[in-house]
């Protein structure tokens, strides 16, 4: 299986999305649709068929509770742990 790799557009579109997140904050979840949301991208990117793709997203479809400033880093390490999967 060939190794894929997060792009620096990947990322840009990340960091992008990330200011969205307070637009999706809800009290079952907090901020974890918008986690999901940022992590699209990488998703997309690190797995090429459509099951492994929603079974990246159920993955990260859960509580997350965090100042939206600072969130950046928790996407960063997750998409590298992803990748690194």
């Amino acid at each position: 299986m060939e190794q894929r790799k997060i792009t620096r557009s990947d990322l840009v579109s990340m960091f992008l999305r990330s200011n969205l997140q307070q637009a999706s904050f809800n009290f079952e979840r907090i901020h974890g649709l918008g986690f999901c949301y940022d992590m699209i991208p990488a998703i997309k990117r690190l797995y090429p068929l459509k099951e492994d793709q929603v079974a990246a997203l159920r993955r990260h479809l859960v509580f997350f509770n965090t100042t939206p400033a600072v969130c950046g880093p928790v996407i960063g390490v997750t998409a590298a742990m992803e990748e690194a999967r």
